[in-house]
């Protein structure tokens, strides 16, 4: 179960004092990072925890040795730790080297289905690597993409516009859980609705400080 804190100065201040780089003095002002995926600074806890892997010693996974199943255990704890905060399964988590990375990969084992004339479907609201992966490999495919757009000055979907968008040549819908732009939560749970209804596949990606059953 999730709990939050509320946003008053003194919490945020504790959470900030967990943060070393947030100590730093930039031109006299106390620093604000405000673009995840530009650069996550780290809390002391997982700073020290990589220390002490390191520290320790470090391995690739499989190996017959004791820091190869010391670190076969952390990936596994690792997974069961994300899998309660995701409300999944510890076997439905993949751990990968990014963002971009994973779905580009995920983007050509996917399309690998997709067939010319087919529709994809990306939002003016994600992070560049939930549009230019699908993008990347519709094009690659033939497939014609649509977007997504945001309807007012929060960074909403525009989510009626996706009923007239899908169709049954829509082969994906890729959107986002939280943008990371404007922090614009999506409503997912209508938008797995429609999509379910004539799409064999959707992606989404969300901000990991929100509990995420659906």
């Amino acid at each position: 179960m999730s709990s939050y804190l509320p946003l008053n100065s003194d919490n945020v201040n504790q959470l900030r004092a967990q943060f070393p780089a947030l100590q730093r003095s930039v031109n006299g002002q106390l620093p604000l990072y405000l673009d995840g995926p530009g650069g996550t600074q780290l809390p002391d806890s997982v700073i020290d925890a990589f220390s002490a892997y390191l520290k320790n010693g470090n391995s690739n996974l499989g190996g017959k040795f004791a820091v190869s199943q010391e670190t076969v255990d952390l990936v596994g704890d690792a997974r069961r730790h994300a899998a309660a905060m995701l409300g999944a399964a510890p076997e439905e988590i993949f751990f990968g080297a990014n963002m971009t990375s994973v779905t580009f990969s995920f983007s050509r084992a996917l399309s690998q289905q997709w067939q010319e004339g087919d529709e994809v479907i990306v939002t003016q609201a994600d992070h560049g690597a939930n549009r230019s992966s699908w993008i990347m490999a519709a094009k690659d495919r033939g497939v014609t993409v649509h977007y997504l757009p945001v309807k007012d000055h929060t960074g909403a979907l525009d989510l009626d516009a996706l009923d007239r968008l899908l169709n049954d040549k829509t082969q994906l819908v890729a959107v986002t859980g939280a943008s990371n732009i404007t922090g614009t939560i999506t409503d997912l749970s209508s938008v797995v609705a429609k999509a379910t209804l004539s799409v064999p596949k959707s992606s989404w990606m969300l901000c990991t400080c929100f509990p995420t059953n659906w």
